[in-house]
């Protein structure tokens, strides 16, 4: 006969197991994925068929209009929209009002959204432990899970590869990426930022867009993505 601290322990672990079930990757089971309960529309308005994007790769956007570092990653998304025609960019509203997200959607035309009113919002933001704002989770639509949840990451650190690497099933960016890229950003003016791709290359620093293997230089880099700009810490 079990013990009661055998029973105790368990159930915790039973619990955690359950926990693990719904908080990780979207369920393998279409029915019940998210991409099949949500409803879209586009900035104007209009109901939009998720059929229309259930072959692309999808970037669930948590963000609110009225924070800098939002529209910064905005207008990062706006860019790579602009790059990768199969990419699908679904905006998860955290404005205060229905006001504030029509203006956001209409500065970005190219983006559908879960309507404002919508209650799934919350089952989105709790499902994908979004703990913050900018969020930007990555799903693939044909195994139903999320990639990353450091989609702003991905733009920020390997804006010409993570697509890529995301249709491969990869996280799109790696951990060193993460790192120098911080690093750089944060770096206090005089010590990095003012340093030319060159004498970046000199230092170690290959271009922020680069691949894993690819090293920088003035010459060297294809990158797209934005240049130097001081960001505040974000997903």
């Amino acid at each position: 006969m079990a013990s009661p601290v055998d029973s105790t322990a368990n159930t915790a672990n039973g619990e955690q197991a359950a926990n693990r079930a719904k908080q990780a990757k979207a369920t393998l089971d279409k029915h019940e994925s998210i991409l099949f309960r949500i409803k879209l529309q586009d900035a104007q308005g209009k109901h939009v068929p998720v059929y229309e994007v259930a072959n692309k790769t999808i970037g669930f956007l948590c963000s609110a209009g009225r924070y800098a570092v939002c529209q910064e990653l905005s207008t990062i998304v706006d860019r790579f929209l602009e790059c990768h025609p199969d990419f699908a960019l679904i905006y998860i509203s955290l404005d205060t009002t229905e006001e504030a997200f029509n203006r956001t959607m209409e500065a970005h035309p190219r983006w559908l959204a879960v309507p404002f009113h919508d209650p799934i919002k919350t089952d989105i933001l709790n499902e994908w432990q979004t703990k913050g704002v900018p969020c930007l989770h990555i799903y693939d639509p044909v195994e139903h899970e999320i990639l990353t949840s450091w989609g702003g990451s991905c733009l920020r650190f390997n804006f010409d590869h993570c697509f890529e690497e995301w249709k491969r099933g990869g996280h799109g960016v790696s951990y060193w990426q993460m790192v120098r890229g911080w690093w750089y950003y944060n770096a206090p003016v005089g010590t990095f930022k003012d340093m030319t791709d060159q004498e970046l290359g000199a230092k170690g620093f290959s271009a922020i867009g680069d691949s894993e293997n690819v090293s920088g230089g003035s010459g060297g880099s294809t990158s797209h993505a934005p240049d130097r700009l001081e960001t505040k810490k974000d997903k």
